[in-house]
């Protein structure tokens, strides 16, 4: 899956990407757009040097742990996406060494509402629905999302996910 491949790229560091798309009638992520991570310590104002993340033990904050968007590929991702009358849908990042749940720093860094896909290797890929809600993302509520893979020769390979009628294609 282009997805995958590119999240996993980077490994053993946090990959990440933004999902472009339509947002009517239903989500349509038409374009995975691969993004680099420019995470470094002291950025955004978290500390550098250790981190618990509800029942994990405590580990040293690095790429491997931690993911930030350039602002520059942001940009050129909105462009390119208001070229074909699409938008920027969520984001997309891989836990190497965790599970496919977004975790408490992944809530209180989204932006804003929207799905967050993330891709934990073995332990497999799983997709949220983060609602715009709470001071800083801290009590942003999270929904999960099932996902069925379908390949399609045209287009490469697609995610399609469907909580309560909504579709969501990932390709």
């Amino acid at each position: 899956m282009i997805l995958r491949a590119s999240l996993g790229a980077v490994s053993p560091e946090e990959g990440c990407a933004l999902l472009l798309g339509e947002s009517a009638p239903d989500l349509n992520v038409r374009f995975v757009w691969p993004c680099c991570n420019v995470w470094r310590p002291g950025f955004g104002g978290f500390s550098d040097v250790t981190s618990v993340d509800g029942d994990q033990a405590p580990v040293s904050v690095s790429r491997r742990s931690r993911f930030a968007l350039d602002p520059r590929e942001q940009i050129a991702a909105q462009r390119w996406s208001r070229q074909r009358g699409w938008r920027v849908l969520g984001t997309a990042h891989s836990h190497p060494e965790g599970d496919p749940v977004p975790s408490s720093l992944d809530r209180q860094w989204a932006a804003s509402e929207g799905v967050m896909v993330i891709d934990a290797g073995v332990a497999g890929v799983r997709a949220w629905w983060l609602q715009g809600t709470g001071p800083g993302g801290l009590d942003k509520p999270v929904s999960a999302l099932s996902l069925v893979v379908h390949r399609h020769s045209t287009v490469g390979d697609t995610v399609k996910s469907c909580p309560d009628g909504v579709s969501l294609s990932l390709q």
